[in-house]
């Protein structure tokens, strides 16, 4: 009679499997812990954010992108490695604010970087990302109220009478004077954007948002003799401003002209006339003030013209200039005499 033992290890006998475990190959398990998350991931979803449901501009998405790496170029520093959600702490932040003002950044310079970090931090906090947002245990820089320096009307007047005689420089500065136009709004005019009859139909500004901007009849007349001048015969989709230049080889090329240029041509413009602090942004400063003036002080004409989506942002120009002030202060010396 045989024994247990070797019935078992017949070929068909069966095989226990609590005693004798299986022939198969060893699986890996998924490591299902949860991950530390990396701070700049969680940027990068809130740029999504900013991109799609706010729908911020490039520029912007390229400015907060620039501020968070700043900070976190600080944050590697200080913890020599990746940069962790968990590292987000006020005490963080406020290291880095003294850092920034050791760098001898100004206060505005200073709130910005801040700012970008607080945005950041809100929308965290609102989607359960952080428990709370570091930037409210922060004493920021308070805002320094900064008048910009605006040219006056007669000098704006005389640069385009006197001054220039380039029919392209003298319709950018007319754009800029009389329509109120940033230099990006500028470079971003097609030749189809201009209306004889009425002034720009098209004017892409800040945030991709495009309006109608009527220009005076002195604007008028200067832009059209610049578009006879140099772009007769030019398709009406090109754009109104364009550079020319040699490519490698000699072959004469032309493209879009970029505000950079239009920057080093009004300085350019600035030194002829003896006005070395004069940059593009002057001009649309100057306008607000003047149609402020001439529209006996009607902000909404003025946040109008210039585009500004808040009204408070007009009112940089309800103040009063040196030069009327000047005039004001006078009255004591007629009373003197």
């Amino acid at each position: 009679m045989p024994c247990p033992r070797d019935a078992a290890h017949e070929s068909n006998a069966p095989i226990d499997a609590w005693l004798i475990p299986p022939d198969n190959a060893p699986q890996r398990v998924a490591d299902k812990r949860r991950q530390p998350m990396r701070l700049s991931a969680l940027f990068e979803e809130f740029l999504t954010f900013l991109r799609v449901e706010q729908e911020a501009a490039p520029r912007s998405i390229d400015t907060y992108r620039w501020c968070f790496r700043d900070f976190e170029s600080f944050t590697m520093q200080e913890i020599g490695g990746t940069v962790l959600v968990a590292h987000f702490t006020a005490e963080r932040c406020r290291a880095y604010q003294y850092a920034l003002a050791a760098r001898g950044l100004k206060a505005n310079s200073i709130r910005v970087r801040l700012a970008t970090l607080g945005s950041f931090a809100k929308w965290a906090v609102r989607r359960e990302k952080l428990d709370r947002n570091p930037l409210d245990l922060l004493t920021r820089p308070r805002r320094k109220a900064r008048l910009p320096r605006v040219p006056r009307w007669d000098t704006i007047e005389r640069l385009l009478l006197a001054e220039s005689t380039d029919p392209r420089e003298r319709a950018l500065v007319a754009l800029m004077a009389y329509g109120g136009l940033r230099r990006s709004e500028v470079v971003a005019l097609d030749i189809r954007d201009y209306a004889p009859e009425f002034g720009l139909r098209r004017v892409q500004g800040k945030g991709g948002l495009e309006a109608a901007v009527p220009l005076p009849e002195v604007a008028r007349a200067i832009v059209a003799e610049y578009l006879s001048k140099e772009r007769a015969g030019v398709a009406d989709t090109e754009p109104m401003f364009v550079v020319r230049y040699l490519a490698r080889g000699g072959a004469a090329q032309q493209r879009r002209m970029l505000g950079q240029r239009v920057w080093k041509l009004i300085k350019a413009l600035g030194r002829r006339a003896g006005l070395p602090e004069l940059h593009p942004h002057a001009f649309r400063h100057g306008c607000g003030v003047e149609l402020h003036r001439r529209t006996g002080g009607n902000r909404r004409l003025v946040q109008e013209h210039l585009r500004h989506a808040d009204i408070q942002t007009t009112t940089v120009y309800t103040r009063v200039t040196q030069h009327e002030l000047q005039q004001a202060v006078s009255v004591f010396d007629k009373t003197r005499s």
